[in-house]
């Protein structure tokens, strides 16, 4: 069997805690900032039976492995030239889809198999596919339910969902149809896998800045799409929509340290004032408070780094969310003291004349 190697190397992260990465292609390799670290494996997809790919998790770096089939391969053997130009025309075919560079996003589709890497703090992968087997774990593998399963191992945690049962035997796993990595680095964070269990939590955006190609969005349950309509200084206005049936959900917004311009602020949906929750936990269920709205700040990374908010949306259609910073308007402050001073002067002015 031959395979084509696309590597991924993992940079470890300078930057802030809230923070977008950006992929770039170095001599035929996916470069990132963050990349989803801390999972050593492999990583095999399967369409119709047929094997498409590997994606091999190291300590430092992801491999992906783009198979071919072994009647092709005894055939080629026979001429290099074919063999050649079949390998150049599959690695072509496989990277042409892809709009790599500065994007904090990565989705490779091939074979019928879809892989999707996001370049953020949170550590993300996805496979869809017919069936996915994960071999080469060196890791406590906990079952939790029949679609959830948890790996640990010193200080890193990760869960595997699927929307359909898992297969655990020993350290392999096996699952079909997709596949979902979730790791978070906080304390209050890794909370939130709960949610994934109860597959409350709809999507994640990431915005490190106000423009547009400074935002990262991943779905996560109930097809909930997050699009920044507006991203001026102080004010995010955000477009979320979902499916009608999916229920309340739970928005996790990542705002970096430039975006955040003050501690003050106010969130709105749909032009009312959304309340903030009283605790952690009543975040964690949506539909606690009936049709109302809540957030909630996780403190484990507000300040400096930026912060990490939590926004409970109980229905689902198309709502508009609002984030606004209490900035004070300089130029109305000094229009105002000047002014006070006018005003001051004139009456000063007139009243000498008397």
């Amino acid at each position: 069997m031959r395979w084509l190697v696309l590597g991924l190397l993992l940079l470890l992260p300078a930057a802030s805690a809230v923070d977008i990465g950006g992929f770039e292609l170095d001599d035929g390799k996916i470069v990132g900032t963050y990349m989803p670290a801390g999972l050593e494996g492999t990583i095999s997809c399967y369409e119709n039976d047929n094997h498409i790919m590997d994606v091999v998790y190291r300590n430092d770096s992801i491999e992906i492995s783009i198979h071919y089939f072994d009647a092709l391969d005894k055939i080629i053997s026979r001429n290099p030239f074919l063999k050649d130009e079949l390998e150049r025309a599959l690695m072509e075919q496989a990277i042409a889809p892809i709009n790599i560079s500065g994007t904090s996003s990565f989705n490779l589709e091939y074979g019928g198999c879809t892989i999707e890497l996001h370049d953020i703090p949170t550590r993300f992968f996805r496979v869809i596919c017919d069936k996915i087997v994960i071999t080469g774990l060196d890791y406590t593998v906990n079952q939790q339910k029949e679609n959830v399963v948890k790996l640990e191992r010193d200080n890193f945690s990760a869960t595997l969902f699927s929307d359909t049962f898992m297969e655990v035997s020993g350290n392999n796993i096996t699952a079909y149809g997709n596949l979902m990595l979730v790791s978070f680095s906080y304390v209050e964070e890794k909370e939130i896998e709960h949610a994934f269990i109860n597959k409350t939590i709809g999507g994640e955006i990431t915005i490190n800045g106000y423009s547009k190609n400074l935002t990262d969005y991943v779905s996560y349950f109930g097809n909930i799409s997050v699009v920044p309509e507006a991203l001026h200084r102080g004010k995010i206005v955000l477009s979320v929509t979902g499916e009608d049936k999916s229920g309340g959900k739970i928005v996790k917004i990542n705002l970096g340290k430039d975006v955040c311009i003050c501690s003050d602020f106010s969130l709105s949906l749909d032009g009312r004032e959304i309340k903030r929750a009283s605790n952690f936990n009543d975040i964690l269920d949506p539909d606690d408070d009936g049709l109302e709205p809540e957030y909630y700040v996780l403190s484990s990374v507000y300040g400096d780094e930026g912060m990490f908010l939590l926004v409970t949306i109980p229905h689902f259609s198309e709502h508009q969310l609002i984030i606004q910073f209490m900035v004070e308007n300089t130029a109305a402050r000094t229009a105002a003291i000047f002014l006070g001073f006018l005003v001051i002067a004139l009456a000063s002015f007139y009243m000498f004349k008397k």
